[in-house]
């Protein structure tokens, strides 16, 4: 396994080196990040409501594997529905699609990704706007970033979708 990695690194050194024009570009530390990453789950379900309770049940279980307290595992399973719902509803406006779910492990932090595939959009959506407490819309969004630790849009591993970056602290003391 060494050994592999160790040439695929060599053949990537040697490919941004002769083919790149920014010979600046750290391909080592993303590469770095990715190998040292746990994969704790892998789901790709239909983009409707009648998947959410399958997608909750599956963030719940990873969550208690993780050793969450339940109070954290609750905001945590909330938070995933909230951002599920969100992409069912302005991302795909109820019209069929997918979204992958997956979860890793990063040291001492767990990191979600959600993933659709619509059209792209600004991250300017992700932005907390000031509302007062009664108007409708935008309470979901506050949620997400009030539990979660890192919020951000990634751009897309082709040329549609978004994806979503979820990142939460562990409890100290429960990393394995």
């Amino acid at each position: 396994m060494l050994f592999r990695r160790i040439l695929f690194e060599s053949n990537i050194t040697y490919f941004m080196s002769t083919f790149c024009i920014d010979y600046n570009v750290n391909i080592q530390e993303p590469y770095k990040k990715i190998m040292s990453m746990k994969r704790i789950l892998h789901v790709e379900h239909s983009a409707c409501t009648s998947q959410l309770c399958q997608i909750r049940d599956k963030v719940r279980d990873a969550c208690h594997s993780l050793a969450y307290p339940e109070s954290d595992i609750n905001l945590i399973t909330l938070v995933i529905d909230e951002a599920c719902t969100n992409i069912i509803r302005y991302a795909y406006s109820g019209e069929p699609g997918r979204i992958v779910l997956e979860i890793f492990q990063h040291e001492n932090e767990v990191i979600f990704h959600l993933q659709d595939f619509a059209k792209c959009i600004d991250k300017s959506c992700l932005k907390l706007r000031k509302k007062k407490l009664l108007e409708p819309g935008g309470l979901g969004l506050q949620l997400i970033y009030q539990v979660m630790d890192v919020v951000q849009l990634l751009p897309p591993k082709g040329s549609v979708g978004n994806i979503l970056e979820l990142k939460k602290h562990l409890p100290k003391g429960s990393q394995k």
